[in-house]
């Protein structure tokens, strides 16, 4: 068979060059097609990784102790585990393991189980960090005054950047003519919100700012021995 047959066949195209043929590739071959790729969207497991409970946490009783006055969950196992928290407590434990294992292993995007995930499955930053959490008020200043002395001459480049907040807070903590300066109710007010706010903010490694921040001026100092 000749050679312009064989592309009439094939659907090619054939041009007389020079007594030669030139051949037009793209009428010979089809181009593959393109695999699709789907990008594996990220699960709760993934983002918040130093959050998840272990299999012998003792944070499972703590949070689980929260069932009867927390907030009403969305995930199925969950809300089994809550309608079961009081009569049925060993059932109810294991629903529990098993609603927020599930939501682990789930997509975070769009997902309707963020709220569970923090109240029942997740540490928060006073759980995954060391020392004793102030719990003075704010109208008492033997703890919370060293705080704000410390956190008047915070230095970005030595212990990260401030969030807005306690950026704010910050510029207000002028030097005091006197080496003991008379901090108010109301800055330490500030503190202390900022303070109940991150407690309750899901854990998300040493290494975050947020984390580093509460250690510094959230936790008592502690006294040698």
């Amino acid at each position: 068979m000749s050679l312009h047959k064989a592309l009439g066949l094939a659907g090619g195209t054939a041009t007389a060059v020079g007594g030669g043929v030139l051949v037009s590739k793209s009428s010979l071959f089809q181009d593959a097609p393109t695999p699709v790729t789907t990008k594996q969207k990220e699960t709760f497991k993934q983002k918040y990784k130093f959050a998840l409970f272990s299999e012998e946490d003792s944070l499972w009783d703590t949070r689980f102790s929260t069932f009867s006055n927390g907030k009403q969950p969305t995930h199925p196992k969950l809300t089994e585990a809550k309608s079961k928290s009081s009569s049925q407590a060993d059932d109810a434990k294991a629903l529990h393991k098993q609603g927020c294992k599930a939501i682990y292993d789930s997509e975070i995007e769009d997902s309707p189980y963020l709220e569970d995930f923090k109240n029942y499955c997740s540490k928060t930053i006073k759980d995954g960090i060391t020392g004793t959490w102030i719990e003075q008020n704010n109208t008492q200043g033997d703890k919370w005054n060293p705080k704000l002395t410390s956190l008047k001459d915070h230095a970005d480049a030595k212990d990260g950047v401030l969030d807005d907040k306690l950026k704010a807070l910050k510029a207000k903590l002028t030097a005091a003519p006197s080496s003991s300066p008379n901090w108010d109710n109301d800055k330490r007010k500030e503190l202390t919100d900022w303070c109940d706010a991150a407690k309750s903010s899901i854990f998300m490694g040493d290494e975050d700012s947020q984390v580093k921040h509460s250690k510094l001026y959230c936790v008592e100092n502690k006294t040698s021995a």
